[in-house]
């Protein structure tokens, strides 16, 4: 029986719309710091990894609010994937209204009991996995998100 494969992919391995302006982003110096998010009205993180082919994965962001996150109530998050760049996504709705913001809580999204799972086939022509976090659609200022890594996990 092997090992399944994890790949943890750290903010300075995502690829996050207007994360050269501090205006919007504090982007970490430091290898364990999460990205923390200002302000923005656009939320776009987006990702991919190496995976096995006839494997299941589960596709997760570790995150925390600050204590004077803004904007987050009744918005919707989605969290995305898909095998390969011409791929289907697959993906669920997340919303972050009742998570506690006291001290930098850390929490995955989707929730464990909620779980993206990307099912891929033994034939597909790519092996990558593209993920991505996105909040585009409803244009309200948003800001206190901390994103400390994503997740891409085989799953039995």
């Amino acid at each position: 029986m092997g090992e399944q494969q994890k790949n943890i992919i750290k903010p300075k391995d995502l690829k996050i719309v207007w994360s050269s302006d501090n205006r919007y982003w504090r982007m970490p110096t430091q290898p364990d710091q999460p990205a923390e998010l200002l302000q923005v009205c656009w939320l776009e993180v987006t990702g991919s990894c190496p995976i096995d082919k006839g494997k299941k994965y589960n596709v997760s962001f570790e995150v925390s609010l600050t204590p004077d996150a803004f904007g987050w109530n009744n918005t919707t998050l989605y969290i995305m994937a898909k095998i390969g760049e011409k791929g289907r996504y697959t993906w669920k709705k997340v919303n972050l209204t009742n998570q506690n913001t006291n001290k930098d809580q850390r929490f995955s999204i989707p929730h464990e009991q909620n779980n993206l799972i990307v099912d891929t086939v033994a034939d597909a022509s790519d092996d990558k996995l593209y993920f991505g976090l996105y909040e585009i659609w409803k244009g309200n200022w948003k800001g206190g998100l901390k994103i400390y890594h994503a997740v891409v996990k085989e799953v039995n």
